[in-house]
């Protein structure tokens, strides 16, 4: 049996009855659940982007579990992001979508994760698609951190020293949100050469 907690990054419908979730676990990584709405309890509720914490069994020759209990996990506020929050993090999970490998724990970027999910929801952060982006691909070992911190604007800065990323340098010159823009632009060119991505398509919902 298997425990965990977990980020619904894709639903896909199975059946009228079933539906399969691709998920972002804490402890094993990128996994796919089956779930029967009349079986799993919790299961219609699901929806993309929802943090969760689940029970499955796997099932015989297959990578796919199948859920038999989850439910939605405490520690990570229920509140659903509206606006731009919402394309924020449809964003962030376009990200997390195309760029992960199955099966590969980063306990660091989903508890980060979670951490800004709650901040967002709760308001605690500018609407800054750069906070997403730096997260995921510097817990995936693409991002040049010490450039963004050098580089980004002192909001964009301290959102980041906030989930953990970079420090305060004393000596760093003050920058403005145009160079944070050239910023997210260089990084996100390097995230989609580094996995092969050719389209963000969720970029066009966020604010120019």
């Amino acid at each position: 049996m298997l425990k965990d907690k977990g980020l619904v990054l894709r639903v896909i419908p199975y059946s009228d009855s079933a539906r399969i979730y691709q998920c972002f676990t804490l402890d094993n990584g990128l996994i796919s659940l089956f779930g029967r709405v009349a079986k799993s309890k919790g299961v219609m509720r699901l929806q993309t982007g929802s943090f969760i914490v689940f029970s499955a069994k796997q099932k015989p020759n297959t990578s796919l579990y199948t859920l038999t209990d989850v439910g939605w996990d405490p520690s990570v506020p229920t509140d659903r992001p509206n606006g731009q929050e919402s394309a924020l993090w449809m964003f962030t999970l376009e990200l997390m979508q195309k760029s992960l490998k199955e099966q590969l724990a980063i306990p660091q970027l989903f508890h980060r994760l979670a951490a800004y999910y709650a901040y967002l929801t709760q308001g605690e952060l500018s609407l800054n698609p750069l906070i997403p982006l730096v997260i995921v691909s510097h817990d995936l070992g693409v991002c040049d951190s010490q450039m963004v911190i050098k580089m980004a604007d002192d909001s964009s800065v301290s959102q980041l020293i906030k989930l953990g990323i970079g420090e305060v340098d004393p000596g760093r010159k003050k920058t403005d949100s145009f160079q944070s823009r050239d910023v997210f632009n260089v990084e996100l060119e390097r995230f989609q050469q580094h996995f092969g991505i050719t389209h963000v398509e969720s970029i066009y919902l966020l604010d120019s």
